[in-house]
């Protein structure tokens, strides 16, 4: 009976120290994250070339998709793989595809350049209308525009693919951090 007692006490314990962590765990909100993410201050890298950049992406060819993740031992999710990109080139641009809308600078997506991010409108249901998907450029020869991106798709893994049909009707805009593209007229 001591034993059953001692027991219950135990877990009635137990139980008020997990409401207690529970309770003292700061809550995310959406509506927070986005309006930090507003002033989200970018940091980019004036000497970085196209080629570095685009050299590092592709030794990360092949590495799995996995959502919410920006680490290749684990998986790149799309924002995830360029952040990783990027960073590895110390810029300091946002985690979410979502908050490039408006960073960097805005480019024709004919005068697109290897290095550039291309954004496009997300497959899901919570992107339906905003950017959800996004990739570096990779070549843009003749209208011939390819980029590498973490892809969900069939390959499931990061890539490099064409600007298809499909990805034209989802485009969004490309961007440019690269401030080396700009003196390659």
């Amino acid at each position: 009976m001591r034993r059953a007692f001692t027991l219950i006490i135990l877990l009635v314990l137990c139980a008020a120290m997990a409401v207690t962590a529970y309770a003292g765990k700061p809550r995310r909100h959406k509506h927070k994250e986005r309006e930090q993410n507003e002033h989200i201050q970018v940091v980019t890298n004036d000497s970085v070339k196209s080629d570095t950049l685009l050299s590092f992406a592709q030794t990360l060819l092949g590495v799995r998709y996995r959502p919410a993740s920006s680490d290749p031992v684990y998986g790149f999710d799309c924002s995830g793989f360029v952040n990783y990109v990027f960073k590895n080139f110390s810029f300091t641009i946002p985690r979410s595809s979502e908050d490039f809308v408006n960073v960097g600078e805005n480019i024709n997506i004919e005068d697109a350049r290897p290095g550039d991010i291309i954004l496009f409108k997300g497959t899901k249901s919570h992107h339906p209308h905003g950017v959800g998907h996004m990739g570096i450029v990779y070549c843009n020869d003749g209208g011939d525009l390819k980029f590498i991106h973490s892809t969900s798709g069939k390959e499931y893994c990061v890539t490099i693919s064409a600007m298809t049909d499909t990805y034209k009707r989802r485009f969004v805009k490309v961007i440019r951090l690269l401030k080396q593209n700009d003196l390659q007229l």
